[in-house]
């Protein structure tokens, strides 16, 4: 049987993209208990893997072959990581883990407070992508990439057999002709997974893609780049990051030494280019889905001195900054007027912040919290999801600055002029919503 990427190389190189084989957990496997939330949220929430640890127990879980980031500054992360390294070799040596074939998956996710978001996996190529500031890569970045926190997930990437993704990708395609469209022809796909997610992240499902209906999806992804280029040009911004950039980032960084060292050894173009880390696996979702809704990250300051954090708001210069009530700010920063202005709460009272000119308020306030570190060495900031879940970190001695979000109807076109928005600026719906890890695909040859 011809594989489909020998059948599409061609478009398939156009695209930045290849067919990834598919590993999925053999029929009897708990999927409630195998899938887990992406390792970049609740970064500051102990209690919530407490009870995900809880939950799982010794049945095989992504939460062994993943590493939570609220560890990342652990002084057992080390073990931690060779633990992942010795699950993923275990899981593989038992068989947990079945290839499916060359296939792309389509998916449902169904939330309480979205609905239903549509997306397909596929595997990026990393040659196709560059998250540096005035990239023109086909694959972008949308936010900062902040550097320092690649080398912790490289020394997971660096020993391990096995990828799986917490990735999500954007594409702008308002007629809903790629991912949208695979609804209506569910019956005749392959069923590979149907699971309610834990600690209320919704319901999954999933089916196999491949043959005509596979052919149908990349042809529909090359007119839909064609349509890209005729609007933004030669090298436009096709595939745009949303959701896990460190993840791609990280992904990256691996390849290019894997590359180098493949050169150093004699290995032939072509071997190199065949690599499986060329490539990432991720999900692919349209920024016009219904069910994807962009919400805020917040900042919370952790500091031993508050009234010296909330001096540095009162007297910053390039804001304007008045007291309210919770509910107006709430309400303000989700409307067209909010989108240039912040909040901030010490745990007495509220804020909020007006900033004049180009710059985001993510920016002015990450500016706010650089230069307050000046003087306070110790203060540390974390990225938080949720109104109350960042309020409540009041109590460990945070202060909080709540933001607003850019309107995703202009995602695509800000990065096209401006580049990159500062790091963490939007993310895309609540924490419970993010992707859980599910399928997973081999890195080594």
């Amino acid at each position: 049987m011809t594989k489909p990427t020998e059948v599409h190389a061609t478009l398939l190189k156009k695209l930045g993209i290849t067919i990834p084989e598919v590993l999925l957990p053999k029929s009897g496997t708990d999927l409630a208990k195998w899938a887990v939330v992406a390792c970049d949220q609740y970064t500051s929430d102990q209690a919530y893997w407490n009870q995900v640890e809880t939950i799982v127990g010794q049945a095989p879980s992504t939460l062994r072959i993943t590493l939570p980031e609220i560890f990342l500054e652990s002084p057992e992360v080390g073990a931690k990581i060779e633990k992942i390294h010795a699950a993923m070799a275990d899981y593989t040596s038992r068989g947990i883990l079945e290839n499916q074939g060359e296939c792309i998956v389509y998916l449902q996710r169904t939330t309480e407070h979205s609905g239903t978001r549509e997306g397909i996996v596929v595997a990026m190529d990393l040659e196709r992508y560059d998250y540096a500031r005035d990239s023109k890569s086909l694959i972008r970045a949308t936010e900062g990439t902040i550097v320092e926190r690649i080398p912790p997930r490289l020394a997971v990437r660096r020993a391990a057999p096995l990828e799986l993704p917490h990735i999500m990708i954007l594409i702008d395609d308002p007629d809903r002709a790629v991912v949208e469209a695979l609804a209506a022809k569910t019956a005749g796909f392959e069923s590979v997974y149907d699971v309610e997610l834990m600690q209320q992240g919704g319901h999954l499902k999933g089916w196999k893609i491949q043959g005509q209906a596979l052919a149908d999806v990349l042809s529909k992804l090359d007119a839909l780049l064609e349509k890209t280029i005729s609007v933004q040009g030669p090298t436009p911004l096709f595939w745009a990051m949303g959701d896990g950039n460190h993840s791609l980032a990280t992904a990256k960084a691996r390849w290019e030494e894997i590359r180098k060292e493949l050169a150093a050894k004699g290995a032939s173009q072509a071997e190199i280019e065949a690599h499986p880390a060329r490539f990432a696996l991720a999900e692919i979702v349209n920024i016009h889905s219904p069910g994807l809704f962009f919400e805020p990250i917040h900042r919370a300051v952790f500091t031993k001195d508050i009234p010296e954090l909330t001096e540095a708001v009162l007297s910053d210069a390039t804001a304007e900054v008045a007291q309210i009530k919770e509910a107006e700010l709430q309400a303000l920063l989700v409307s067209p007027e909010g989108q240039n202005k912040a909040g901030y709460f010490d745990g007495k009272n509220w804020y909020v912040l007006t900033y004049k000119g180009k710059k985001l308020p993510t920016a002015k306030v990450d500016e706010l919290f650089g230069n307050f570190q000046k003087s306070v060495p110790s203060a540390r900031i974390d990225f938080i999801h949720g109104w109350e879940d960042s309020k409540k970190l009041v109590a460990e001695g945070a202060g909080i600055f709540f933001t607003p979000v850019i309107a995703r109807e202009r995602l695509f076109a800000w990065v096209q002029e401006n580049g990159p928005l500062p790091k963490k600026s939007f993310s895309m719906g609540h924490a419970e919503e993010k992707r859980f890890y599910l399928e997973a695909r081999r890195i080594v040859a």
